[in-house]
């Protein structure tokens, strides 16, 4: 976002697209904190295996993302909102990806952080 803000000044970003960004640092510290347990035994082994979902906290739109990133790094970026109809990808996306993350944060004692929160930290890095 950053990139194509400083190279084109306005973007079309679809707003009808429903998801959770996940920061990197957050998923790698995450799967840290789980294989700390497991060494320690401090996990039931019964819990490592399985399909388990993380993302980080909160709900927005590509379109809301996009903003969120300008107004951290004080841009002055024209971001407007269209349909996916009128954004054309050769793979489909779904309207709405939010991942249920209960049985994650249940099952390891997991705190997963706000999206928001996690993209001022990483936008700090920048």
């Amino acid at each position: 976002m950053l990139k194509l803000g400083a190279e084109r000044g306005e973007l079309s970003v679809v707003y009808d697209q429903i998801g959770t960004p996940t920061y990197a640092r957050d998923l790698a510290n995450a799967l840290l904190q789980i294989v700390q347990k497991a060494e320690n035994d401090s996990v039931e082994k019964r819990l490592l295996s399985g399909v388990y979902h993380y993302s980080n906290e909160g709900v927005t739109s590509w379109y809301d993302f996009a903003v969120a990133v300008f107004e951290m790094k004080y841009m002055p970026i024209k971001v407007q909102p269209i349909l996916t109809k009128d954004y054309p990808t050769t793979a489909p996306r779904p309207p709405f990806s939010l991942l249920n993350k209960a049985k994650i944060k249940n099952a390891f004692g997991l705190e997963i952080p706000h999206w928001q929160q996690s993209l001022r930290k990483c936008l700090d890095l920048l």
